[in-house]
C-alpha cells in the first residue's frame, strides 16, 4: 500500500470500511502505534490510522466519519483487546460507522453507560462487596438521559462523583476531575461532547484487576478479568451503535 497523502484521507464511513477491510485482509493492521512500516516496506496502521496517513490522533478524524468523542474511544478499545479480537471488532465497528454515514448521536454514550458500563460497574461493585447504590443512581440518570431528559452539569456532578469515587477509590482527586469533565460534557452533549466520555468505563475496566482476587491466586487471573471487562465494553459500544436508526 503506497503512502497516503493528506488529500487521500478518507471522507466517508463507507470509504474507511473499505480501507479497514483491505488492511485486515492484507495483514496491515497494528495495535499500539498509529502508523509504521514493516520489514517488507508495507505501511501499517491502527484502527483510526487506516483513515489516512495524516491521522495521528482522534482529533484528526474527519467529523463526517464519526464525532470526536467516539474517535477518542477507538484506540483504547482497540489496543486493550487481544489482537484477533481487536481486528474483528474493528471490522464490526466500521460496518456500523458506514451504515450510519456519520450521523451518530451522543445518545449512544447514554445507551452505553446505562446498558453496558452501568451493569458492569454494578457487577464489579457487588463482587467486591461494595455499595452499589451510587452506580445504580448513575445508571438510572443515564437511562433518563437516553429517554430524552436533560440535566445540568450541577445535576450530573454529585451523581458522577459518588460513582467515580468508588471506581477511583485510590485517587479522589482524579475521580473529581473526571466527574467534573464528564458532567460538563453530559450537560452540553449536543453542543460540545469532546470530553472524557469513557472515563467511568475506563476506571471499571482497570478495576476489574482487583476482582481477580475473588476467583484465583495466580497472575493470569488479572489479565483475564481485565480482558473480559474490555471485551464487554467494546462489544457493547457496537451494540449501541447498532440500535441507532440511520437518518
Amino acid at each position: 500500500m503506497a503512502k497516503q497523502s493528506a488529500a487521500s484521507v478518507a471522507q466517508t464511513g463507507a470509504e474507511v470500511l473499505d480501507r479497514y477491510r483491505s488492511a485486515l485482509d492484507d495483514g496491515r493492521l497494528i495495535q499500539f502505534l498509529w502508523h509504521c512500516t514493516d520489514d517488507d516496506g508495507r505501511d501499517l496502521a491502527c484502527a483510526l490510522g487506516v483513515i489516512g496517513a495524516q491521522v495521528g490522533s482522534p482529533k484528526d478524524c474527519p467529523a463526517q466519519i464519526m464525532p470526536r468523542w467516539l474517535a477518542k474511544m477507538v484506540p483504547w478499545l482497540f489496543d486493550n483487546q487481544s489482537k484477533d479480537e481487536a481486528f474483528a471488532w474493528g471490522l464490526r465497528f466500521y460496518e456500523q460507522i458506514a451504515r450510519l454515514s456519520g450521523n451518530i448521536p451522543f445518545s449512544v454514550i447514554h445507551d452505553w453507560q446505562a446498558n453496558v458500563v452501568g451493569p458492569l460497574a454494578i457487577d464489579l461493585a457487588t463482587k467486591r462487596k461494595r455499595d452499589v447504590e451510587a452506580h445504580r443512581k448513575l445508571q438510572t440518570m443515564q437511562q433518563e438521559a437516553l429517554a430524552g431528559n436533560k440535566f445540568s452539569a450541577d445535576e450530573w456532578r454529585p451523581v458522577l462523583k459518588a460513582a467515580f469515587k468508588d471506581a477511583y477509590a485510590y485517587a479522589d482527586a482524579y475521580a473529581n476531575a473526571d466527574a467534573d469533565a464528564y458532567a460538563d460534557a453530559n450537560a452540553n452533549a449536543y453542543a460540545d461532547a469532546d470530553a472524557y466520555t469513557y472515563a467511568y468505563a475506563d476506571a471499571y475496566a482497570d478495576y476489574a484487576y482487583a476482582d481477580a482476587y475473588a476467583y484465583a491466586d495466580y497472575a493470569d487471573a488479572y489479565a483475564h478479568a481485565h480482558a473480559h471487562a474490555i471485551k464487554r465494553l467494546a462489544d457493547g459500544i457496537i451494540d449501541c451503535l447498532a440500535r441507532v436508526s440511520p437518518t
